[in-house]
């Protein structure tokens, strides 16, 4: 029986598309007010076209290269700390909030898996109020030479940190990609559940391995928030309103519904 959930953060409680189009409208303006910058417009362009075509690694490199007289500008160095040091523009999904306050009211121990530990993801963590929703928020070692290693690691860390009424098989790891997620989740002790929403990363990727199916996968927010709301006998409504009244229902965290 499950008693706790790990959640990932990309693509399971926002759209890891979207806090990226977020970052871009907050770091562009701080870029734009260095005299001799190219007009914020052309920027912005620039970066949400690198995104449409799946490049958006590349994006804040190619500057250099479409905009000549960039670098005089601001160096790549500098670039680099502006973007890190940028709170993005950010909403988790829809009912993952509300979710989240009837989870921790009910006593269920929750947490966000963020992925490897560097200055941006804690800035999403920022945005999105996680560490006011959730018991816990961990990540993975950025000097890790193998990704898989570090997250069996941040898992069975987490895993002996609630081991307190807690049993094997009794943290369910909600996540998207069945080739690192789930056989790293196993070997850590979690049960698997997969979110697998259209237009994400993941949204094509097959299980390769016995290892990689999960042991349940749902396929669209919705579904899953109530299928866990059920599990711990929960209303469902609660966090998931009609969307006639969702903008008029009141927040369970108040203030930080900014």
């Amino acid at each position: 029986m499950v008693k706790a959930l790990l959640f990932k953060l990309d693509d399971v409680l926002c759209s890891e598309a979207q806090v990226t189009m977020g970052l871009y409208h907050k770091a562009v303006p701080r870029i734009c007010r260095r005299r001799g910058s190219p007009p914020e417009r052309a920027l912005l362009l620039h970066l949400l076209e690198h995104q449409e075509e799946g490049r958006a690694a590349e994006a804040w490199k190619r500057l250099y290269a479409d905009f000549p007289g960039f670098a005089r500008v601001v160096s790549y160095y500098d670039l680099r700390e502006i973007v890190n040091s940028t709170v993005p523009l950010a909403v988790t999904y829809r009912g993952i909030p509300e979710m989240a306050q009837l989870l921790r009211s009910a006593g269920v121990l929750t947490g966000v898996m963020a992925a490897r530990y560097d200055r941006r993801q804690p800035n999403k963590v920022t945005a999105l109020y996680l560490e006011s929703l959730f018991d816990r928020v961990i990540y993975t070692d950025y000097l890790a030479a193998d990704p898989a290693e570090a997250l069996v690691e941040a898992l069975a860390d987490l895993r002996r940190e609630w081991a307190e009424g807690l049993g094997e098989g009794e943290i369910a790891y909600i996540a998207d990609d069945p080739a690192l997620d789930f056989p790293a989740a196993r070997k850590a002790g979690y049960r698997t559940l997969r979110l697998r929403l259209p237009e994400t990363t993941h949204q094509h990727d097959e299980p390769q391995a016995p290892d990689q199916v999960p042991e349940r996968e749902f396929t669209s927010v919705p579904d899953l928030v109530t299928a866990l709301c059920k599990n711990f006998q929960l209303d469902p409504a609660r966090a998931l309103p009609g969307e006639w009244n969702y903008y008029l229902k009141p927040r369970p965290w108040g203030p930080l519904a900014c």
